[in-house]
């Protein structure tokens, strides 16, 4: 504790006030007696009161610095840390201004680094793709970021109101409070769980006090679905061109070696060897060639040559060369559009060709002999849509959503003869994209398929709109 001299303590300075009063009341009363004449009793009476004022004045005057402070103390408990203390004395009073100044300033710049660190957490925990939720030991929720909001579909209220044990068990009964903490206490800080379509990677750990007691816990929420279907598609990816080069390569070389065995002796044979060799060849040079382009617009190489064209003349020209697959099966393929009339785009023609024939291609392909295929082109609005509609095999509508996805096909021998490289349709999607427009695939198993394909018109030239035909399967 801090010493002061006798002569600045507010101790003395009290002991001698009273001593000073006490004295002065003395002197005053005897001056009454002696050049008044007055009682005694009456003079010390008025003595007293005399004192008694010029002690209340002076109380106040020592007093005031500390009514001052407790003025400061309170601003300081509401969190106002500028108040200042201006007391020049050096007792007490002038000790606790100076400490009392000295705390303020401290105060204050903590608490601006508090604010300032815990801004850039919120910060942080509000631009996190990951789902962040803090529970008590009563199993309240007393933070949850934006991400955990949408991800466990949470409002104000539910954070405010709600235990996270409502919140979870609405998704989930293997991530409560009590299964996480048991979890935890096995060592175990993570684990996947899948709902409502997606798939998550939890973890989660207690959070401590300063006194390292167990305050509650906090629980990591990442959404993975993405990331788990670009895996597979890698993985599938990976699997699908090795399968799909194993076969003709097995081909090839059995029929070579059979060649070098002496086939070559046998001209027919000879010939239907190197035929075989030859379609198998073309096939693996169509996907290595799908492939590659797959790569390129993946990647923002591939070159486009975008201008305005007829998209109709375009349509016209993909039909006739479909026309001889069509007529090989015994289908009709029917032009149900005028094909006089002019509908400019604009568009890379070699591509959304390249689109056109592959829908139509697959058209022919999974539609029996005997069967029908239409195509239309009709405008609406600022968009163009051409439509390919067959009643052949259909799609399940299990498989719908996955049908462009790269290397997917529905079923390998669905159509009876050889298929394809599986990156039609995803290449196809992704050209017509490029373009500005959309394709949509509308199945009813064992009745037929509908593609849509929708590019935007060319500005400017907008034919009058045709209602385009919404027929259902």
């Amino acid at each position: 504790m801090r010493r002061f001299p006798a002569v600045y303590g507010m101790r003395w300075k009290i002991v001698f006030l009273a001593l000073g009063l006490l004295t002065a009341a003395f002197i005053i009363a005897g001056l009454l007696v002696r050049f008044l004449d007055l009682d005694f009793v009456i003079s010390a009476v008025i003595a007293v009161l005399v004192c008694l004022a010029a002690g209340y004045y002076i109380a106040g005057r020592l007093t005031r610095p500390i009514e001052h402070i407790a003025e400061m103390t309170d601003m300081l408990v509401n969190g106002d840390f500028s108040g200042e203390i201006y007391v020049r004395s050096h007792d007490e009073m002038g000790w606790l201004a100076r400490n009392y100044n000295e705390l303020g300033a401290r105060l204050s710049e903590n608490f601006s680094e508090i604010t300032t660190e815990k801004q850039k957490l919120e910060t942080i925990l509000k631009q996190m793709a990951d789902g962040m939720v803090a529970v008590n030991r009563s199993g309240r929720i007393i933070s949850a970021n934006d991400a955990a909001r949408k991800m466990l579909r949470m409002s104000d209220d539910d954070v405010t109101y709600k235990h996270y044990d409502d919140i979870i068990l609405r998704f989930t009964d293997e991530l409560t409070a009590a299964k996480i903490k048991a979890k935890l206490n096995a060592g175990e800080h993570s684990g996947r769980y899948s709902y409502g379509g997606r798939t998550f990677e939890i973890r989660f750990d207690y959070f401590r006090d300063t006194y390292a007691s167990e305050e509650g816990l906090v629980i990591m929420l990442q959404d993975v679905t993405e990331r788990l279907k670009i895996d597979n598609m890698q993985t599938d990816f990976v699997a699908n061109v090795s399968h799909e080069l194993k076969t003709p390569l097995t081909s090839i070389k059995g029929y070579a070696e059979t060649l070098l065995a002496g086939g070559m002796s046998d001209p027919e044979t000879a010939y239907e060897f190197l035929s075989i060799i030859n379609s198998e060849t073309d096939r693996m040079n169509r996907l290595v060639k799908d492939i590659l382009q797959m790569s390129r617009l993946d990647t923002g190489r591939l070159k486009w040559d975008i201008r305005r064209s007829d998209i109709v003349s375009l349509v016209r020209t993909a039909i006739k060369k479909m026309n001889v697959q069509a007529e090989h099966k015994g289908q009709q393929l029917n032009t149900v559009f005028d094909p006089k009339e002019r509908i400019p785009v604009e568009m890379d023609r070699d591509k959304i060709e390249q689109v056109i024939m592959n829908i139509i291609s697959n058209s022919v392909k999974y539609t029996k002999e005997q069967g029908r295929i239409d195509v239309s082109i009709a405008t609406s609005g600022k968009e163009v849509r051409i439509m390919v509609m067959d009643n052949g095999i259909g799609i399940p509508e299990k498989d719908l959503p996955r049908v462009f996805e790269r290397f997917f096909m529905v079923n390998k021998a669905r159509s009876g003869q050889s298929v394809g490289t599986g990156l039609g349709l995803s290449i196809s999607k992704h050209i017509v994209e490029e373009h500005g427009g959309s394709i949509e695939i509308e199945s009813v198993f064992g009745k037929g398929t509908r593609v849509s394909v929708y590019l935007p018109l060319a500005i400017q030239e907008q034919p009058a709109a045709k209602k385009a035909d919404r027929t259902t399967l």
